[in-house]
């Protein structure tokens, strides 16, 4: 495999997918590694699974994505993690360090790790225009707010940190204002060589996605002095800088995804337009996809509206869990699953109404991975709705890899598994209420059979599914 133009470090699957997604408005072929294994170094550089792959899609990879699945580990484990992930992206001129927008996760840790076992000097800008997250004065606003302000982090163990800076402690850090973004390149490259003779972390106000491009072109300006190896640390947004930053690939055939663009950094050309400067792929027209299973592993506030147009757009097989049950008896779960796996379109999700508990996030994971995995490869194609969730569904079935192949919108990404099914993966908080509606149609095409409301439910409740207040998520977003 030849030296990579990108490598992508992540620390959940749904946000490695996107970022891998969007990098196909430049490559021919973006991949996804699951692990740190030679059978995941041997599917990145492979050929895709489907037969129907255009002449020159097997050729080396331009960009690869590695999902370290560590969010939610222990320090140690989350470390370790990163470190086995360092060697896969080693030979790419350019790595980012993918986090979470909204800073959770080990995100000072990982970025020591990283940039000690890449020996290189990370330069930082976490907003994320397109979600209303940016960064003025070193702090992260959502929406206007501070991060601190906002309740986003009230199911974390910890208060959100008041600046990004704080995110990174014990990390030496030092602001590049937004006035020396506003500069430009030569500005902002002045600053980060100052900022790496001194020993110190570049952290970047951005406000923008021309913002971000201007970060991501003087950090490689700065790096090219040195030994032209660049780190860089941000959200998704940051990754898509630098994927628009790559050289269009000519050898894409039809039928591969994304238009040819210049790679003149243009405000407005992140996470949102990037999907929409793809056509999408029709999966449902030429009848590889006739069922499908959604797994839902958020408690997001918004499931159950989406769960409701679901059953009232197409008929639908909803199997509500109560966590109890789910972590008691995971295997008669899947039992009542197999007996459906007939059935065009089943959904699998925590009921809404019952009480969340945040501290057994992981278990209620693992519960329902167990519970749902002997199933799934009876589907043509698996929802896998949260990072978590759809990791620990993949893990067991020892997919050690994924092809992407399409966005179906902000978040929502198609990809293929090793013998050609489909899994869709999403953040558990993403969609709003006819979000899984579009979904199953972008697989399975419209529907042709009437509708009927969900005849299966583990919940005591015969009312509607509603939200728990304040049940943002029972294990992640």
């Amino acid at each position: 495999m030849k030296a990579l133009a990108l490598g992508i470090v992540a620390d959940d699957l749904s946000g490695a997918a996107e970022c891998a997604s969007h990098a196909l408005m430049r490559v021919s072929r973006s991949t996804v590694v699951l692990s740190d294994s030679s059978s995941a170094i041997a599917a990145a550089s492979g050929r895709r699974p489907d037969a129907s792959t255009p002449a020159g899609a097997d050729d080396p990879l331009a960009v690869l994505t590695v999902d370290t699945d560590s969010r939610r580990l222990p320090h140690a484990e989350a470390v370790r993690a990163v470190r086995a992930a360092a060697a896969l992206v080693t030979t790419a001129p350019v790595v980012v360090k993918k986090v979470d927008s909204l800073l959770r996760g080990h995100v000072a840790a990982e970025v020591a790790a990283l940039a000690e076992e890449l020996q290189r000097t990370p330069v930082v800008a976490v907003a994320n225009p397109a979600l209303e997250r940016v960064v003025v004065d070193g702090v992260l606003h959502v929406g206007g707010t501070p991060l601190h302000h906002t309740d986003l982090w009230a199911v974390e163990p910890t208060p959100a940190p008041d600046r990004v800076a704080a995110a990174l402690h014990p990390l030496a850090t030092v602001l590049v204002p937004h006035t020396t973004v506003l500069r430009g390149v030569e500005a902002v490259t002045a600053a980060l060589d100052e900022a790496a003779g001194t020993g110190f972390v570049a952290v970047c106000d951005a406000v923008t996605d021309a913002d971000l491009d201007v970060v991501h072109a003087a950090a490689v300006a700065a790096s090219a002095g040195q030994d032209g190896r660049t780190l860089l640390v941000g959200s998704g947004a940051l990754a898509d800088a630098a994927v628009r930053a790559l050289p269009p690939d000519q050898r894409r055939g039809p039928g591969t995804a994304g238009p040819e663009t210049d790679n003149t950094p243009s405000e407005g050309r992140g996470a949102e337009t990037a999907a929409a400067m793809r056509p999408p792929a029709s999966f449902g027209s030429v009848g590889s996809v006739r069922s499908m299973l959604l797994v839902l592993g958020s408690r997001a506030p918004g499931l159950p509206d989406q769960l409701e147009r679901l059953s009232a757009a197409r008929s639908t097989h909803t199997v509500l869990l109560q966590p109890d049950r789910l972590l008691t008896h995971p295997g008669a779960v899947g039992v009542q699953l197999a007996e459906h796996s007939r059935d065009a379109v089943v959904v699998v999700a925590l009921d809404p109404a019952a009480p969340a508990d945040p501290s057994r996030s992981r278990a209620l994971t693992e519960s329902l991975a167990a519970a749902v995995s002997p199933v799934v490869d009876h589907f043509d194609a698996a929802f896998l709705s949260g990072g978590e969730t759809a990791r620990a569904v993949l893990d067991r079935l020892d997919v050690p890899a994924l092809d992407v192949v399409d966005e179906v919108e902000t978040g929502t990404v198609v990809s293929r598994r090793p013998g050609g099914r489909f899994v869709v993966t999403r953040p558990g908080s993403f969609g709003d209420p006819t979000s899984l509606v579009r979904v199953v149609e972008h697989l399975l095409g419209p529907t042709t059979v009437p509708p009927q409301a969900p005849h299966l439910r583990t919940s005591s409740t015969t009312t509607a599914p509603r939200a728990t207040p304040g049940a943002t998520t029972e294990e992640n977003s």
